[in-house]
C-alpha cells in the first residue's frame, strides 16, 4: 500500500470495503438458511416418524412383522430416507430395507423418548410408539443431509456471481469517482516537482473546489510566495557577506603573517616541550637508577645536539660529586676525557658549588674557566658546558652536566634543561629509592623465611616434647621386657633371639627419633658418643626388618617388589651413630617403597670411594635407588625441607628431613639424581675418619651394685613391673607405688618401720602429685636420700638443663639396665662418701 499512487490507494480501499461488506452479508444469509433448513428437516423427519409409529401399532400389537415391513417399504419412495427399522421392545421387528442390518443398531433405546440427532453428517430419530398407557415398541428412521448441502452449493453460486457483478460495477465507480481526490493532490505534487527543479518560486498551483483541497492549494501557494520573499531577502543578504568576507580576508592575511612569525618563535618552545614529554614519558617507565640516567643523556643526545652527557649524584657527608652515568657521542673522544664513571670529585673542586644553592652554571668557553671540571672538557676538545642542579625537596640530589664541542647553550635550552631536571631529580630519587626499597624488602624476605623455617622446626621440637613422655611410655615395656627375655630366657631359638632383638632395637630407634625431632633447630651435644659401625651388616639388618614393608604387605596387593643388594666387601668401619644411620637407610627405602605403587626393583649398595688425588679411601657411599615414578625439578629441589610431602595425607614430609639433619651431624653430604618416570638414586656419603679417644665400650656385665632398698614410684603398671623385675634380678629389694603421693606415704611408713629405702625411683608427670612435689616432699623428711628421676621427658630435660634441684640424677624411658645399674652405683657410692 505505501508504494501505490493514490489512484491506486483509493481503489483499492473502495474495493476492500465493497468486498468485505458482501462477504459479511453473504455468510449471514447462507447461516441463516442452514439453521432453518435444519430445524424444517428436523420436524418434517419427526412427522414421519410419529406417522409410522401410528400405522404400525396394531401391527406390533398383534405381531404382524409382514404388515410392518409393509408399512416401512412406504418409506422407499422417500429418497432422503437412508434407513428405518421398527423394534417390538428390545428386539427388531421390521427394517428397510430388510438385507442390510448394520445400517441401524441391533436394539433402540430404552424409555420414553421421541428424540432427533445429527450424527455423522445424517439425521437421527427414535421414537416411542404407544397403545394408550403401554409402549408397543419404537420407530427407527435415519436420514441424509443431502437437501442442506445442495442449498449450500446453489447459494455458493449465487453469491460467487453476485460478489464478482457487484465488484466490477464497484471498480467502475470508484476510477470515475475517485478522480475528484486524486487530481487536485497530483496537480499540487507536479507543481511542487516543478517548483523543486527549477527553483523558481513564482509559480502557482489552480485552485479546485472549496473543499479541504481547495484550502490545501491556497496554502501551498501562499507558502512558496513567502520562500519566494525570503529568498530575494538572503540574495541582498548573500551579496553583503561577500563583501564582508574579502574585507576579513585581507585582515586575515596579515594576521596569518604574524602568526607565522609567532610560531617560529613557539616552534622551539614546542620542540622542547614535546621531548620534555617524551623524556618524561621514557624515565617514568623505568625503576632502576641507572637506566634512568641513561635514557635521559640519550635523549639529549639525539634531539639536544649534546655531544657529551653526565650526571653526577651528591654526597652531603662528603660535599662531593661522584659520576653515576656517563655518556659520549663520538666515542673516539673517551681517549681524551679524563672522566669516567664512579669518579668522585670534590664540589667546591668542580666549581659547582652554586648549584648546591639550585643556580644553573652555564660555560660558554671552557678554555677561560679555571674549575676543574672545565679544565677536564678543554682538554678533551668540548667548547661550551652546562650544569644544572638537581634537587629534591629543595636540597641538592645530583647534577647534570652537558658539553658540546661548538655551539653555546641558549637561554631557551637552560630553561628547557632546568624545567627538565625537575622530572629527572625526582624520578632519579625516587628510583634510587626503590632500589633501596626492593634490597631492604629482599632482605626482609630472607628474614622472614629464615624465621618463619625456625618457628616451624622449633613447634617441631616443642610437639615432640609434648609427646616423648606418653611415647617413651608406651615403648618402655616393650624394650624392657625384651632385653630382659634376650638376658633371661635361655631356651629361646636364635630367630627368637634375632626377633627380640629386632623389637629392642626399633624401639630404641623410635626414642631416638623423637628426641632428635629438635635437633632440626638445637644443634648435637658434641660430647654425644660415636660408635664403629659395620655398615654393611647395618644394612643387611635394616632390610632384613623393613621386609614385612617391601615384600609381604606388597605382595597381600598382588604387587611385586625386589631387592637387590650389592656390597662392598672392602668397605671400612663408619664412625657415627648407628641408630641414626639406621634410621636414615630406613626412612630411603620406605620413600622407594612409596615410589613404585605398582611394583619394581629396588637397590641398596655400598662402596668406598676417594676424591681428589688421594691414594687412601675418603669416603663411603650407601646407595638407594629404584624403578618408581622419580621427581620433576621443583620436588628434588624441595624434598629435603621439614614438612613438604608429595604423598598427601600419607606422608608426614620429615622423613628425608631427618636423613639430611643426620648427614649434616655426620659431616655428610646427599646426591640425588631423579626425572620423572625413570626413578630415583639417593646417595649418603660418609667421610671416613677415626673414633677418637674410643675405648672399650660398656656390655653391661660390670659388677652390679651392693643391695639396695629401692621405691618405685610410677602411674604406668606395665613400668612398675619392668622396674621390679630389672631390679630384683640386680638383688635389690624393691617396692613399688601406683602415684606420688601413695609414694610419699610409703617412703613415710618404711621409715617409721626403721626400715628407710636407700633411693628412690620416680617418675616425673603424673597426675595430681608430679615428681617435683614428690621430690620436695622426701627432701624435707630426708635431705640425704638419693632420688633419681625415670622420665620420658629425660633427654630434654639433660638438654635443657632443666633438671630439679635436689635429684641425684635423671634417667630416660624406656630405662636400660645398664644405665640403671651404673646410676644406682654413682648415687650409692656418692651416698657412702656422704655418710663416711
Amino acid at each position: 500500500m505505501q508504494h501505490l499512487s493514490i489512484k491506486q490507494k483509493l481503489t483499492t480501499v473502495i474495493m476492500t470495503v465493497t468486498a468485505v461488506a458482501l462477504l459479511l452479508i453473504s455468510v449471514g444469509f447462507v447461516t441463516y438458511e442452514v439453521f432453518t433448513t435444519q430445524q424444517r428437516l428436523r420436524q418434517n423427519l419427526l412427522t414421519e416418524g410419529r406417522m409410522v409409529g401410528d400405522l404400525s401399532a396394531n401391527a406390533l400389537n398383534r405381531g404382524n412383522a409382514a404388515e410392518a415391513q409393509h408399512i416401512l417399504a412406504v418409506l422407499a419412495s422417500r429418497d432422503h430416507i437412508l434407513a428405518a427399522a421398527i423394534y417390538r421392545g428390545n428386539k427388531l421387528f421390521a427394517a428397510y430395507p430388510a438385507n442390510d442390518p448394520g445400517l441401524f443398531p441391533a436394539s433402540p433405546k430404552s424409555g420414553n423418548f421421541s428424540q432427533v440427532d445429527f450424527k455423522a453428517g445424517n439425521l437421527v430419530i427414535f421414537h416411542e410408539v404407544k397403545s394408550l398407557s403401554d409402549s408397543l415398541g419404537s420407530v427407527y428412521i435415519k436420514s441424509d443431509l443431502g437437501e442442506i448441502r445442495e442449498q449450500l452449493v446453489h447459494y455458493a453460486a449465487f453469491f460467487i456471481w453476485f460478489i464478482l457483478a457487484t465488484a466490477a460495477v464497484t471498480y467502475f465507480l470508484s476510477k470515475r469517482l475517485q478522480r475528484s481526490i486524486s487530481d487536485p493532490i497530483i496537480q499540487l505534487a507536479k507543481t511542487a516537482r516543478t517548483v523543486t527543479a527549477e527553483k523558481n518560486y513564482s509559480l502557482r498551483a489552480t485552485r479546485q473546489g472549496r473543499a479541504e483541497l481547495g484550502e490545501l492549494t491556497d496554502n501551498f501557494n501562499e507558502m512558496l510566495g513567502q520562500i519566494q520573499q525570503r529568498d530575494a531577502i538572503l540574495l541582498k543578504i548573500n551579496d553583503n557577506l561577500e563583501k564582508r568576507v574579502q574585507d576579513r580576508t585581507r585582515e586575515l592575511e596579515t594576521e596569518v603573517a604574524d602568526r607565522k612569525r609567532a610560531e617560529i618563535a613557539l616552534q622551539d618552545q614546542f620542540t622542547r616541550t614535546k621531548l620534555l614529554n617524551q623524556i618524561t614519558h621514557a624515565i617514568s617507565e623505568r625503576q632502576d637508577l641507572e637506566s634512568v640516567l641513561y635514557v635521559v643523556l640519550r635523549q639529549l643526545e639525539d634531539h639536544l645536539a649534546v655531544d657529551l652527557g653526565i650526571v653526577c649524584l651528591f654526597d652531603r657527608s662528603a660535599e662531593t660529586l661522584s659520576i653515576a652515568a656517563l655518556r659520549l657521542k663520538n666515542p673516539h673522544l673517551a681517549g681524551k676525557l679524563d672522566l669516567h664513571e664512579g669518579m668522585v670529585m670534590n664540589l667546591d673542586q668542580t666549581g659547582l658549588r652554586v648549584c648546591k644553592h639550585g643556580e644553573t652554571v652555564v660555560t660558554p668557553d671552557t678554555h677561560k674557566s679555571p674549575a676543574l671540571l672545565s679544565e677536564h672538557f678543554a682538554v678533551a676538545g668540548f667548547r661550551s658546558a652546562a650544569a644544572i642542579p638537581l634537587l629534591v625537596d629543595g636540597k641538592l640530589f645530583g647534577t647534570l652536566i652537558l658539553s658540546r664541542l661548538s655551539d653555546n647553550f641558549s637561554p631557551s635550552e637552560c630553561e628547557f634543561l632546568h624545567t627538565l631536571s625537575e622530572h629527572v631529580a625526582l624520578c632519579a630519587h625516587q628510583a634510587q629509592l626503590h632500589a633501596e626499597l626492593e634490597k631492604a624488602y629482599n632482605e626482609l624476605r630472607k628474614t622472614q623465611q629464615t624465621v618463619m623455617q625456625q618457628e616451624r622446626l622449633r613447634a617441631l621440637g616443642q610437639m615432640a616434647s609434648g609427646i616423648a613422655h606418653d611415647i617413651n611410655n608406651a615403648l618402655s615395656p616393650v624394650v624392657g621386657f625384651a632385653d630382659l627375655l634376650v638376658r633371661s630366657e635361655h631356651s629361646l631359638t636364635n630367630n627368637g633371639k634375632k626377633y627380640l632383638q629386632y623389637i629392642k632395637t626399633a624401639g630404641e630407634d623410635i626414642t631416638h627419633i623423637v628426641a632428635r625431632l629438635r635437633e632440626f633447630y638445637r644443634q648435637r651435644d658434641s660430647k654425644e658418643a660415636l660408635q664403629a659401625i659395620n655398615l654393611n651388616d647395618l644394612a643387611r639388618q635394616v632390610i632384613d626388618m623393613t621386609r614385612p614393608r617391601w615384600r609381604d604387605i606388597p605382595q597381600g596387593r598382588g604387587v611385586m617388589i625386589e631387592m637387590r643388594t650389592d656390597f662392598d666387601a672392602n668397605l671400612v668401619e663408619l664412625v657415627g651413630i648407628e641408630s641414626e644411620i639406621r634410621e636414615a637407610l630406613t626412612n630411603l627405602i620406605m620413600n622407594a617403597v612409596d615410589a613404585i605403587p605398582e611394583g619394581g626393583m629396588i637397590s641398596v649398595r655400598t662402596r668406598v670411594g676417594s676424591r681428589g688425588n688421594a691414594s687412601a679411601p675418603t669416603h663411603m657411599l650407601l646407595e638407594v635407588s629404584d624403578t618408581g615414578v622419580g621427581m620433576n625439578e621443583e620436588t628434588r629441589r624441595r624434598c629435603l625441607e621439614p614438612f613438604y610431602s608429595t604423598k598427601g595425607k600419607r606422608g608426614t614430609g620429615l622423613g628425608l628431613a631427618m636423613v639430611y639433619g643426620v648427614m649434616e651431624r655426620h659431616g655428610g653430604q646427599i646426591e640425588i639424581e631423579s626425572e620423572p618416570g625413570n626413578g630415583t638414586v639417593l646417595k649418603l656419603i660418609f667421610p671416613i675418619r677415626r673414633l677418637a679417644g674410643a675405648g672399650p665400650a660398656a656390655d653391661g656385665t660390670d659388677e652390679a651394685p651392693l643391695p639396695l632398698n629401692i621405691l618405685c614410684i610410677d602411674d604406668e603398671p606395665l613400668l612398675r613391673e619392668l622396674l621390679r623385675e630389672l631390679l630384683e634380678r640386680e638383688g635389690h629389694r624393691v617396692s613399688v607405688a601406683d602415684g606420688g603421693q601413695s609414694g610419699v606415704e610409703e617412703f613415710r611408713a618404711a621409715a617409721g618401720r626403721s626400715h628407710p629405702f636407700d633411693v628412690v625411683l620416680t617418675d616425673l608427670g603424673m597426675p595430681y602429685f608430679d615428681g617435683r612435689q614428690v621430690v620436695k616432699a622426701i627432701k624435707e623428711e630426708s635431705p640425704g636420700t638419693p632420688i633419681i628421676m625415670l622420665t620420658g621427658w629425660g633427654t630434654f630435660m639433660k638438654e635443657d638443663g632443666d633438671m630439679p634441684e635436689q635429684v641425684s640424677g635423671i634417667l630416660t624411658k624406656p630405662p636400660r639396665s645398664n644405665e640403671l645399674r651404673e646410676m644406682l652405683r654413682r648415687v650409692g657410692s656418692q651416698r657412702a662418701a656422704g655418710t663416711n
